[in-house]
């Protein structure tokens, strides 16, 4: 995984005066997201309407539509974005985790919580640092989870590390309105 650049390299996408496709695209992403702005990573990455179309449509799924709890979901993301250091993911959703788990979300402790948590987010960091899965894990996940929920759960994996490499080879930068948070140490 590349390191964060210090500086946004693209341009985020002017939203006033985009062509009416490109608009329909960015009017979507902030409706599903319900944030009244077009985030930044959002915005650079409609450079390229088509793949924001693309990548956008994974992400609504594993966000809004996934057989995982919500709590899951956003532990799963600070998670991935702790492991491969994406600052941009991780002050977006730090806050939405529960607050008695974020000390240590991103480090191997979180690993003891009870099921599906615990396997859930293991299975998660090993991913993300390009470990392998035991077939154990694997096979207790499918059970706690179903297939759907598996299958939810490695699609969020991957689409969290497409964000991560995005944000880091492009230095997307994180809005000013998104409060600091301080991550833990890659990989811990």
């Amino acid at each position: 995984m590349t390191s964060y650049r210090e500086h946004q390299v693209v341009a985020p996408a002017i939203l006033d005066g985009a062509a009416p496709p490109a608009r329909e695209i960015f009017d979507h992403v902030m409706s599903t997201r319900k944030l009244g702005f077009l985030p930044n990573m959002f915005a650079v990455m409609g450079q390229s309407p088509s793949a924001l179309e693309a990548v956008a449509s994974v992400g609504e799924h594993v966000r809004f539509h996934s057989a995982l709890d919500e709590d899951l979901r956003e532990m799963v993301i600070c998670e991935v974005s702790a492991i491969l250091g994406n600052k941009y993911e991780w002050r977006h959703h730090i806050h939405k985790v529960p607050e008695r788990l974020r000390p240590i979300i991103g480090n191997a402790a979180i690993e003891d919580e009870p099921a599906p948590t615990g396997p859930a987010l293991r299975f998660a960091r090993l991913l993300a640092a390009g470990d392998t899965v035991p077939n154990e894990l694997v096979d207790s996940l499918k059970e706690s989870l179903g297939n759907e929920g598996l299958i939810d759960l490695t699609v969020m994996v991957g689409y969290y590390q497409l964000l991560a490499t995005f944000c880091a080879t492009l230095g997307v930068e994180v809005e000013d309105a998104v409060p600091e948070a301080a991550m833990p140490l890659k990989g811990t």
